[in-house]
């Protein structure tokens, strides 16, 4: 079996680019979704831990005192100060 040896990322991508295009793309897709459930496990773990419960409150005073402003007015630039 294969010890295990640290590489640095400027390793790695020496090793990728030896690598046939089709493998580099399938490596892509491989990193890209690996990174996008980091991601999404850190938002789980920031929802259940509460993290945006002071934020949403926040929001909903906002709204509730009619100190919100439309997306579209947003998008079109006419309330941004």
């Amino acid at each position: 079996m294969f010890g295990l040896v640290y590489m640095s990322a400027a390793d790695v991508m020496v090793l990728v680019r030896s690598l046939p295009a089709e493998e580099v793309i399938d490596l892509g897709r491989m990193v890209d979704e690996w990174t996008a459930d980091m991601v999404d496990q850190k938002f789980e773990v920031a929802v259940n831990d509460g993290v945006f419960d002071a934020m949403a409150a926040d929001a909903l005073r906002e709204f509730q005192a009619g100190a919100t402003v439309p997306l579209n007015e947003v998008l079109d630039d006419a309330h941004i100060s």
